[in-house]
């Protein structure tokens, strides 16, 4: 079975989320400036349906400094520069707080690679999807990290064996809804999940979660 983010669907845009009209919500490295971990939560904000794409990718963007928005738009697009370093998810959960807690709760969670943690995180991840929200997720891999977008997941066996994701560093098909897949338990050691995307293969371990939940 394959459980997907409810309101996510394919049209002749791709990926899309309604909101007024249908809107993509991969959002490629480039189409803003910035690090993964705000491309990711800018695409879980999308499906949250408390921005629009055009506001996300103009860079022209402006509003009010006393709303919500433009509190948001400041924090991650003045005060750091567009966001090209990375941010732990946690400072991302402190940001949305100080600016945008009239539109969302978030909360941030971190995981060591033992068998326990990844173990309450496919917990973490199974709730979150059956709840209709998707998952900002780290995965870390020898030499660094990356932040990505969970949207789905597949069970087998009573258990959770794949997650379907929106990778912000790759390409997406117009007639997919995910773009990359951790492959559970497939992994060697300490990176014991299989990560791919039409170019990449790799062992990874889950070291991040951000949760995002409309008011």
């Amino acid at each position: 079975m394959i459980k997907i983010v409810r309101d996510i669907d394919i049209t002749a845009l791709g990926v899309s989320v309604y909101n007024r009209k249908w809107q993509p919500i991969h959002l490629q490295q480039g189409e803003m400036d910035g690090a993964c971990a705000v491309y990711s939560m800018m695409m879980n904000l999308l499906v949250l349906k408390v921005l629009t794409r055009s506001q996300v990718v103009n860079l022209n963007t402006t509003f009010k400094g006393n709303t919500a928005k433009g509190r948001l738009f400041k924090e991650f697009f003045v005060t750091e520069g567009l966001c090209r370093d990375g941010f732990y998810f946690s400072e991302i959960k402190e940001k949305l707080s100080r600016s945008f807690a009239k539109e969302v709760v978030s909360s941030a969670q971190q995981y060591t690679a033992s068998l326990s943690d990844q173990a309450l995180f496919v917990e973490e991840l199974k709730d979150a999807i059956d709840d209709n929200l998707p998952l900002v997720t780290a995965i870390s891999f020898r030499g660094g990290a990356h932040a990505i977008l969970a949207i789905g997941y597949e069970e087998r066996n009573g258990g959770v064996a794949k997650i379907y994701c929106l990778d912000p560093g790759y390409l997406i098909s117009q007639t997919s809804l995910w773009n990359s897949v951790i492959i559970l338990n497939k992994g060697k050691g300490k990176y014991n999940h299989q990560y791919i995307t039409d170019k990449d293969d790799d062992n990874v371990f889950i070291s991040e979660t951000l949760k995002i939940k409309k008011k």
